[in-house]
């Protein structure tokens, strides 16, 4: 392989191992792509076939995909589809088109994928020919979700929204609690907590392009600790990863704004992202238990 493969170079070897009505051949020297049918006399010689890219590879790599989705509404719906049977193919597309922002998740996928099946060829033919392989590409990060939102710091006339979600997201993590018991304790929680408008709060909001609120994350600043109130993610656009992309950016953010610093209480249904935060540093520095006295069972 005397051709370097370049993104452009990728995105046509992409393109022609897609196409399902013709196989295709590259030159090892040139990089030119001809039909396979065209070159039988020339394989191993002048040219090697393109990697393999048929409808089952297709649907191994839809399968893997929708592992990868946290957001169990769309992993369920894309589950679906891929029982579908005759016309998958179009049923997944079609489901991917109802939220744009799993869909922008399957394409960026998709290529990742493509592209590390393509190196992998061109590193083994580049070593059946003694010739030196390509180093391993670095792995992207997902700076890909944070493009499609603005994140601002300040309430930027969400107060009332922000509240609305917070209440919301706390009576949210306990499902079966008494919903007028959850209330009071919520109330309690919040009582004598800054307005998230207030200088004493930390708030960072998440906008799609028209201005409509997706996201926060809401701290409550002394001196140099803050205390994380809220992470908060509205249901249609979680498993996606804008709640980590949130999350890093408040804390690279008040960083540099001299903070020391973060505490958070993980609760209910929350408890299940306590490696999520250990994973960003995080430390866990207590453990509360809770007992109801009336279900004692002696």
């Amino acid at each position: 392989m005397d051709f370097e493969l370049t993104p452009e170079m990728i995105d046509k070897i992409s393109f022609a191992i897609e196409d399902q009505d013709e196989r295709f051949a590259i030159d090892v020297s040139t990089g030119e792509l001809a039909p396979l049918s065209e070159t039988d006399d020339a394989l191993d010689d002048r040219f090697v076939p393109l990697p393999r890219w048929g409808p089952a590879e297709g649907f191994h790599l839809m399968q893997s995909f929708v592992s990868t989705l946290h957001n169990p509404v769309y992993r369920d719906l894309l589950s679906q589809s891929l029982a579908a049977g005759k016309g998958v193919f179009r049923t997944f597309k079609d489901t991917l088109k109802r939220n744009h922002e799993v869909e922008r998740l399957w394409f960026h996928y998709k290529d990742r994928r493509l592209r590390s099946v393509i190196v992998a060829w061109y590193n083994a033919n580049r070593e059946a020919r003694g010739l030196e392989k390509l180093a391993p590409e670095p792995e992207e990060t997902e700076e890909l979700v944070a493009s499609d939102f603005s994140l601002s710091w300040g309430d930027r006339g969400h107060t009332a929204e922000v509240l609305v979600l917070d209440r919301d997201a706390f009576l949210e993590l306990f499902p079966h609690e008494t919903p007028g018991l959850l209330e009071e304790r919520y109330l309690e929680r919040r009582a004598g907590l800054p307005s998230p408008a207030d200088p004493a709060s930390a708030l960072l909001v998440a906008e799609t392009p028209t201005g409509e609120l997706v996201g926060f994350a809401w701290g409550i600043v002394e001196g140099e600790d803050v205390h994380l109130a809220q992470l908060m993610v509205v249901r249609e656009l979680r498993g996606i990863g804008l709640g980590e992309v949130l999350l890093r950016r408040f804390l690279s953010d008040l960083r540099a704004r001299g903070a020391r610093t973060l505490t958070t209480e993980l609760e209910g249904k929350s408890l299940r992202f306590s490696q999520f935060f250990q994973s960003l540093g995080f430390r866990q520095r207590s453990e509360v238990l809770e007992c109801s006295l009336d279900a004692l069972g002696f």
